[in-house]
């Protein structure tokens, strides 16, 4: 639930390639003389460490006997390591005469924060002959995962070389008699603006790819630079021309000045947004939004708040600083030039008249560019922000698109019914768990070709369950799911949330008619619910008990915030099994229904034990595969305490996730920004041994499905007003998607092609799902233009439907 925030990602870690491997063991410890070493680790930056090693020709597992607290990993011993006043320090029982060889491996920081920093400066192999202590000092290598940017880090060397070049001008001009004026308000906000222009290009450069080292090689990324950026441009251009001549236009030197001392704040501010508009690009592939700020409760929730410390760093805002002191370093350094040249009329004429020249060309040439990039690579950032601030309650074409009187009208419901139910009527299934595996995108899981072997657990219960290879999300945001899942409907078609602003409202839930039909309910979730009210929805919808991170015992709490901050905003998803056991212990007779919501597959990834390395490069990539693990252990822990008390036939357990999560896909991280299939599929298992074989569905699902497929199967009647089908009496080759947070965007499925229409900048993606389902080939060209119209009407009827739906759902509410 916590919003991805404009702020470098940087993490500690090493390629898994070089850490320390596994050798074969086969020597017994009997004919050894036992030794106790200690090892210090001298880590000030460390707030946790484990000594990571082995003997060579020794069993491990016989090791693992004699030293207590370690864990046997993947072929290596891992031994949690004590703080002390020096570092951290540990003693291992070892056989004399051998090998051992060591690793540290650091799992957080000083202040709290999770990192994975494996120090392959102080590893070593030592022989072990007596009780000397081993000493190390911990050596610091910054790791910058994919998703961080380069530039933003390097902002004092910019500086430095600046600093630099002022220094020799300076000492030049101590041996001129001449001294050069300064320049007047007009011409400082000139130069800055010239001088703002070059840092945006700068920027930009990275956002598009362009290394500046490169410019000399190949003169034409000089043009695709430019290109890419007359958004910039026209900003500069707008701002310094508006502050340029009110400052000619007024006469009291107060005001001029005054004028220019706004213009300098307001360049330095643009130049930060800048550079940290590099990540944002990186991570949405779009600038930061008004919907995304509203997203994150304009900063002010515990979720927005945690995020942006842990990628805040007191290096990154230095670097950002040291920007925004080179733009005005810079300026100088222009003017000083132009003054030289100045000077000397017949150079002046001629360097300038180059320069004119030069600059229309550039620009005549790369308004001639075919780009390689998208709209949200080349906006500004700043007029980016503020045109959606002026857009965002804005109505996409789709509300007001003329719909033909062929087009039947719209039913959220629709499907074919099966002849013959998947299941019959005659069982013994009376209670229902939820388990809700928060950003768990389908394309992670083994039964969906997932390659990393994250579901063990699911796997052994896969002949037991029923299984939908096509179950969506209908918009990639989780408070969204919540209701859709909960209330059968499609999410509100706007960048706001129900659970935000109408906590209160009143329509039926699963949860609700399960309350009225006398189930004990309840809700659990290792999250903070209080992200976009949530604890106040969940409030209204006939829980008897709703419990968040802040109320679970659990002794794994998660800290991402330096120490002065207490709430923490997570907790081990494995508690939730341990809460709901205790929950239904209290009284295992009554039927009952809960929920059971994770947290640890949200970034930042929680996760304290020792990871898997899954063999990928992205360090927060292997630490979410970790916690999708985790999920699993998570589903096995439940079924195991359902089938210890004789409830595992008389329940039906639903495993599904809210929404996908992105590492790199389509030029995107995390979820919220695209709808993509790593962006809205998740799995979808509903298990119990009675009911299902190992069954697999093809039909398209969606969350609004889940209430009207379980309330039958208990005997019960579904609400009229409820918008989902019964996934087990019908079939459907239809879904519509929706995300309004970077651009406006909406998606229809139908069979295997997948549309995806873009409201901000007007495009259209065509996929053919079953030959790319990784959507990298967009099918989009003008012989489509009556297949387009026909998915625009489709999609223009589910909206203006929607949209009534929810006025006349909330006007009637009042």
């Amino acid at each position: 639930m916590i919003c991805i925030l404009s702020a470098n990602l940087l993490a500690y870690g090493a390629p898994p390639q070089d850490r320390l491997t596994s050798k074969d063991s086969s020597s017994n410890l009997s004919s050894y003389t036992l030794i106790e070493k200690e090892f210090n680790y001298l880590a000030p930056e460390s707030g946790n460490v484990y000594l990571v090693w082995q003997i060579e020709g020794i069993e491990l597992s016989e090791l693992l006997t004699l030293n207590d607290h370690s864990k046997l990993t993947d072929g290596l011993l891992y031994t949690p390591m004590q703080a002390s006043e020096e570092g951290f320090k540990v003693k291992l029982k070892v056989p004399a005469t051998t090998h051992i060889n060591y690793d540290f491996w650091s799992t957080k920081n000083k202040q709290g924060h999770y990192i994975d920093h494996w120090d392959l400066k102080s590893r070593g192999r030592q022989l072990v002959t007596d009780d000397t202590p081993i000493i190390k000092q911990a050596h610091y290598v910054a790791m910058q995962t994919k998703s961080a940017s380069r530039l933003i880090s390097k902002g004092w060397l910019l500086l430095a070389f600046l600093m630099v070049l002022y220094f020799l001008w300076y000492v030049l001009q101590k041996r001129r008699v001449e001294i050069l004026k300064s320049p007047t308000p007009f011409e400082s906000i000139l130069f800055i603006g010239l001088s703002l222009l070059l840092l945006l290009a700068l920027a930009r450069s990275e956002i598009l790819g362009l290394n500046p080292t490169n410019y000399l090689n190949n003169p034409k990324l000089i043009i695709d630079l430019v290109r890419g950026s007359f958004s910039d441009f026209t900003f500069v251009a707008t701002i310094t021309l508006i502050f340029g001549l009110a400052t000619l236009l007024t006469n009291p030197i107060k005001i001029k000045n005054s004028l220019r001392l706004i213009f300098i704040i307001l360049a330095v501010g643009v130049t930060i947004a800048a550079f940290v508009n590099i990540t944002n690009i990186i991570l949405l592939g779009k600038p930061f939004t008004y919907q995304w700020l509203y997203y994150s409760d304009f900063l002010g929730s515990d979720e927005a708040k945690t995020a942006f410390k842990e990628n805040i760093s007191v290096g990154i805002v230095l670097n950002l600083i040291a920007y925004g002191v080179s733009l005005l370093l810079l300026a100088r350094l222009l003017y000083i030039a132009y003054q030289l040249l100045k000077s000397k009329k017949h150079v002046k004429y001629t360097i300038f008249s180059f320069l004119g020249l030069g600059l229309i060309s550039l620009v005549w040439f790369a308004s001639e560019t075919q780009v390689s990039w998208s709209k949200g690579q080349s906006q500004n950032a700043i007029t980016a922000f503020v045109q959606s601030m002026f857009t965002a309650n804005s109505k996409a074409s789709f509300f007001t698109l003329d719909l033909t009187t062929e087009e039947e009208a719209f039913d959220p419901a629709k499907s074919t019914l099966l002849e013959k139910p998947r299941i019959s009527n005659e069982h013994g299934v009376k209670n229902v768990v939820v388990i809700v595996l928060e950003s768990a995108g389908a394309e992670y899981f083994d039964a969906y070709g997932g390659r990393f072997g994250l579901s063990p657990n699911l796997n052994k219960y896969a002949e037991q369950a029923l299984i939908f290879d096509q179950m969506y999300a209908h918009s990639p945001a989780t408070n969204f799911s919540l209701v859709s899942m909960l209330a059968s409907m499609y999410p509100d078609l706007s960048f706001k949330s129900i659970t935000q602003e109408h906590p209160e409202i009143n329509h039926p839930t699963m949860s609700s008619r399960l309350k009225e039909e006398g189930y004990r309910t309840s809700f659990f979730t290792s999250a903070d619910l209080r992200f976009q009210n949530c604890d106040t929805y969940l409030a209204h919808r006939g829980f008897d008990l709703v419990e968040d991170f802040s109320k679970i015992t659990c002794e794994d709490h998660f800290q991402l915030a330096d120490t002065s901050y207490k709430e923490g905003n997570g907790i081990n998803d494995l508690c939730l099994a341990d809460r709901f056991s205790t929950w239904i212990d209290e009284d295992p007779n009554q039927n009952f229904f809960s929920m059971l919501w994770t947290v640890q597959g949200h970034y930042p990834y929680f996760f304290e034990d020792e990871e898997q390395d899954f063999g990928v490069s992205n360090l927060s990539f292997n630490r979410y595969l970790n916690c999708l693990k985790r999920n699993d252990e998570l589903v096995g822990a439940v079924m195991q305490f359902l089938e210890d008390k004789g409830l595992a036939s008389s329940t039906l357990v639903v495993v599904t996730g809210d929404h996908g999560e992105a590492f790199g896909q389509h030029s995107q991280y995390g979820h919220g920004t695209g709808i993509y299939e790593e962006n809205l599929k998740v799995p979808l298992y509903l298990i119990n041994h009675t009911l299902f074989n190992g069954e697999r569905i093809k039909d398209i699902a969606g969350m609004k499905d889940l209430a009207t497929t379980v309330l039958p199967m208990l005997g019960m009647a579904v609400p009229e007003i409820w918008q989902g089908r019964n996934l087990l009496s019908s079939t459907s080759n239809e879904a519509y998607f929706f995300a309004p947070w970077s651009d406006y965007l909406f998606g229809y499925r139908n069979g295997d092609l997948k549309y995806i229409f873009n409201e901000t900048e007007n495009t259209v993606q065509v996929y053919n799902l079953k030959n790319d389902p990784k959507e990298l080939h967009n099918l989009y060209h003008n012989e489509m233009e009556a297949a387009i119209i026909k998915a625009r009407s489709k999609v223009a009827s589910w909206v203006q439907f929607q949209d009534k739906f929810m006025t006349d759902l909330l006007q009637a509410d009042q």
